[in-house]
């Protein structure tokens, strides 16, 4: 009865409900560990179901450590198809191939030889029967696999082409100028960060190959762009927006403060696109412009308090935002530039 309720929460799609084994299972032991799959390959097979008539899986193993699954469950005439790709990896010890990044609770199968792979159960137990088929054999080619998957990765733009480097496996690809590509692209240029640096993208991709050989990722479908994060959900601290940018320089000089003075300084918020910030003498705010390469402060408003000290110091830094069409970040440093890429103001980030 524990075999039996453990191939019935795992069989190797967890994400089906209402599906139960058909048969009692049993252990059953490898005598000769084989040797482990010679990536790429392409494993297929017909996994025994209740309440449907089978679900054939289709899996490929990637040489860069990413695995591509392909399920079809078969209702009559009537079929579910969903994909998903994922890293995988193999113990030696156990002679298991596991899809994802822990046992028992993902996808673990073992491998019987070079061509044959077997179910494994939440329990890491064998799936045998001597009537129902719990296997994937090898195909003599393998799967091209367009189907559309759930993507992360971090994203970046080189002059007119896109990188998407992928999460889990670490992998650069470029990416097709296909189907939503530009809604992509117009995504990362009108969110503020350090030129030219990736920002975390989610999307729903396929790798297809051109005629050149190149893979590359088509964009199917925009989900959504995670400003000031990495693929471990780590914070950027430089990002442009959301930062304390305090005046360092004004014209290639460090600038200086009088006794008591406070340093000049501006956030720009991602919400809104709005800035503010303290200019010497006066606090200001507005709203800032960020595409492509254009940055700008625009709509500036601010007190208009008379101050015994520090106004050369604000005139000099509101002419140069006033100047600036825009920037890059580097070392912990915003440039403020202005058309002509001359370095108008440094500004550091505070801690």
């Amino acid at each position: 009865m524990k075999s039996f309720l453990s191939a019935f929460l795992f069989l190797f799609l967890l994400t089906l409900t209402g599906c139960a084994t058909l048969e009692k299972t049993v252990v059953k032991e490898i005598k000769k560990p084989p040797s482990p799959v010679p990536a790429p390959a392409t494993f297929t097979g017909r996994i025994p179901w209740a309440n449907c008539d089978g679900i054939d899986i289709t899996l490929n193993f990637r040489p860069d450590g990413l695995y591509q699954l392909r399920k079809n469950v078969i209702r009559g005439k009537n079929w579910d198809k969903s994909a998903e790709m994922g890293r995988w990896k193999y113990d030696p010890g156990e002679n298991l191939i596991v899809l994802g990044e822990k046992r028992g609770s993902l996808k673990t199968l073992a491998l019987l030889d070079d061509n044959t792979l077997r179910l494994q159960d939440v329990e890491g137990q064998m799936m045998y029967s001597t009537k129902l088929n719990y296997e994937l054999h090898k195909a003599d080619t393998v799967d091209p696999f367009p189907d559309p998957v759930r993507m992360r990765g971090m994203y970046s733009l080189k002059g007119d082409t896109g990188f998407l480097t992928e999460c889990r496996s670490g992998v650069r690809f470029p990416v097709s100028t296909e189907k939503e590509n530009r809604i992509l692209e117009h995504s990362y240029n009108t969110t503020p960060h350090g030129q030219g640096d990736p920002l975390l993208v989610s999307i729903e991709g396929s790798l297809v190959k051109k005629g050149s050989g190149t893979e590359e990722i088509v964009v199917d479908r925009f989900i959504k762009i995670i400003p000031e994060q990495d693929c471990d959900g780590e914070r950027n601290d430089t990002g442009l927006f959301n930062t304390t940018w305090r005046l360092s320089e004004l014209d290639g000089q460090p600038i200086t403060l009088a006794e008591g003075q406070q340093n000049p300084f501006v956030m720009l918020e991602v919400e809104g696109n709005r800035m503010h910030g303290f200019s010497g003498c006066n606090r200001f705010f507005g709203t800032y412009l960020v595409k492509g390469e254009i940055f700008v402060f625009n709509k500036m408003a601010g007190t208009r308090m008379a101050c015994l000290k520090g106004t050369a110091l604000e005139n000099g830094f509101l002419k140069a935002m006033s100047k600036t069409e825009a920037y890059r970040i580097r070392n912990g440093m915003l440039e403020l530039r202005d058309r002509h890429e001359n370095i108008l103001a440094r500004l550091k980030a505070a801690k």
